[in-house]
């Protein structure tokens, strides 16, 4: 039977002696403020951060886009007027959650349990953040729709979503690319010159079993890469990069409304969602003694200053498909 570990009643970790160690820790596998265009206001700096970004060259001149050649020694031919830049300001806001145990608690508790504790309000600390940044994900207005045509998809609402599968994300990467949106670099863990697909485990296994005729799927394509690299694909659960997304899953996924309800999806391209923090990204985690009469009650907490807002739709593409 669950109990809650409070401090208003004894619980179990004081009235008896857990069994030889804990039971693991729930791990999430989060995705979305890594896939964030990232800023540090320095100490002083004040508590709003401005993301600037420059409009993308006109296409002028002749058919397929540039400028027209300049007459020999023109010193007026194709002028630049003005280049529109724009703006997003983020402005600091606090984030934390907080414990309280005391000293009985402290002294009695098997050893480990005030580390675990801190790790655990390190998880509630990236699940908080994480579904933060996913709210702004959520915001973009650009959607592609699963469908069952040849490309996997449509950029306009189709009667109803089908399941996910390669070519939808394919399909999805064409839309950032004719928006001029670029892949991530220097992302930890992602390879350098790609898109990031971030994907709910029902679209993760939609992509694995589909089997279509007619278009791409994903398990034809790893298991015919030479050497054993496709196979170890299918056999170990790596999605891996598909035609320049690299592929990622999360258990911090969520739902929307279509003509029912629906999985959704991203694939990103830089600068489609900015997050800022002062100092460092890092949250701290915090000991206190909280000034009671008898100094026996503690309190352990994560805190942070965050914010995270969406730049631009045209660099973030949502994806929905079938429950």
């Amino acid at each position: 039977m669950a109990h809650a570990t409070t401090n208003t009643d004894v619980d179990d970790i004081l009235t008896t002696y857990l069994n030889k160690e804990f039971i693991s820790d729930l791990e999430f596998n989060l995705q979305y403020q890594k896939f964030t265009m990232k800023g540090d206001i320095p100490n002083g700096g004040g508590n709003v951060i401005r993301f600037n970004e420059f409009s993308a060259p006109a296409a002028t001149g002749y058919t397929g886009g540039g400028s027209a050649a300049i007459t020999e020694g023109s010193t007026t031919a194709n002028e630049i007027t003005g280049i529109t830049t724009t703006p997003s300001n983020l402005t600091m806001a606090e984030f934390g959650e907080f414990f309280k145990e005391t000293q009985l608690y402290e002294l009695a508790a098997q050893p480990g349990t005030l580390e675990r504790l801190k790790k655990r309000l390190l998880d509630g600390c990236k699940v908080s953040i994480d579904s933060f940044t996913r709210g702004k994900y959520m915001q973009s207005t650009n959607i592609f729709y699963a469908s069952a045509a040849a490309s996997g998809g449509t950029a306009t609402g189709p009667a109803s979503v089908t399941a996910m599968g390669a070519s939808t994300l394919i399909g999805a990467k064409k839309v950032l690319r004719a928006a001029l949106a670029q892949p991530f670099k220097g992302v930890s863990g992602h390879p350098d010159g790609k898109y990031a697909a971030i994907l709910s485990e029902k679209q993760e296994l939609d992509v694995v079993t589909e089997v279509t005729t007619g278009r791409v799927y994903w398990s034809n394509a790893v298991v015919n890469v030479p050497g054993t690299m496709g196979q170890q694909k299918f056999v170990d659960g790596y999605l891996g990069v598909i035609y320049g997304v690299a592929t990622y899953t999360t258990n911090n996924s969520t739902t929307a409304s279509y003509t029912s309800t629906v999985e959704v999806g991203f694939v990103c391209a830089d600068g489609g969602v900015l997050s800022a923090s002062i100092a460092q990204m890092s949250p701290r985690i915090i000991v206190n003694d909280v000034n009671s009469p008898y100094k026996n009650v503690n309190s352990v907490a994560w805190h942070s200053f965050y914010q995270a807002a969406l730049h631009s739709s045209t660099r973030l593409v949502k994806l929905y498909s079938s429950q």
